[in-house]
């Protein structure tokens, strides 16, 4: 996949949850596995179906997998544009998010964010905080990388190409999405044969996400599920279905979940 050279976000006509809103908000979900019996039991619970849409996702990183050994995840969406997913309580006081400009001037005095190592936690629930602001994007970047921004570092687009990040994953997920009160539920099958589902909830604070938590395990059991029950996401399969090595080295450091037998996809899908 090329990457435009513009600077210009792209139309965003679909937005996911916690797309298009405030950069720096939270992402809050537990994933689980589906057959079409969920479907009568979201029905029976009143989950609304709001639509069904299909996306490519391309994730990056430098060919030593410095940013996802640290759990950052670089992804641009086709037609939606760039995100960054990192754990909540990285790089600001407060952990909230640096307010995004129209314009910006990197310089090499400019100070760079040092995010500190954070593994993902065993609970069955998993917290990122979504970072879209492309300023604030390429600041977590360099962070990481022990870079300083470029003067020209304007755009996502060329701290990636400057920075030397490269696509490793790459997919089409054909989603279906339901919400039921300030909670939604996205049931997707990713084009390489997988299917997994996730409830979501998206704070803005992190003394907001107990609650958002609480809300999520509650309409997980009423669902059905066993809310300790850790499984796997779409990029743990296919990191394990195609790229090994790289999955070898997130499960060691406790950075995404293991794949067993037990996470195949059932027989019945969406």
């Amino acid at each position: 996949m090329e990457r435009s050279s513009a600077c210009e976000a792209p139309a965003a006509p679909d937005l996911q949850p916690g797309e298009g809103q405030i950069s720096g908000a939270i992402e809050v979900e537990q994933k689980f596995l589906f057959a079409p019996s969920t479907i009568e039991k979201l029905a029976e619970l009143g989950a609304i179906l709001e639509g069904r849409v299909s996306f490519r996702d391309s994730y990056y990183d430098v060919p030593d997998w410095c940013l996802t050994r640290e759990d950052h995840w670089l992804r641009e969406r086709e037609g939606v544009g760039w995100e960054l997913k990192c754990p909540p309580d990285v790089g600001v006081v407060g952990s909230k998010e640096t307010p995004c400009a129209a314009k910006t001037d990197n310089h090499p005095s400019d100070p760079v964010l040092r995010p500190p190592r954070d593994k993902r936690s065993s609970h069955a629930a998993t917290q990122y905080r979504e970072v879209t602001c492309p300023q604030n994007i390429v600041t977590r970047l360099c962070g990481v990388l022990d870079r300083v921004p470029g003067q020209n570092w304007t755009c996502v687009n060329k701290a990636v190409e400057e920075l030397g990040l490269e696509v490793f994953a790459s997919f089409v997920t054909t989603r279906h999405k339901y919400r039921t009160g300030d909670l939604h539920v996205d049931l997707d099958e990713a084009d390489f044969g997988y299917a997994v589902g996730e409830v979501e909830a998206v704070v803005r604070r992190l003394e907001d996400v107990p609650e958002a938590l609480e809300k999520i395990q509650k309409f997980c059991r009423q669902l059905g599920l066993e809310e300790k029950t850790a499984i796997p996401g779409k990029m743990s399969v296919y990191l394990h279905r195609f790229r090994p090595a790289h999955y070898k080295a997130l499960t060691e450091a406790g950075i995404i979940r293991k794949v067993i037998s037990a996470t195949e996809m059932p027989d019945g899908k969406v």
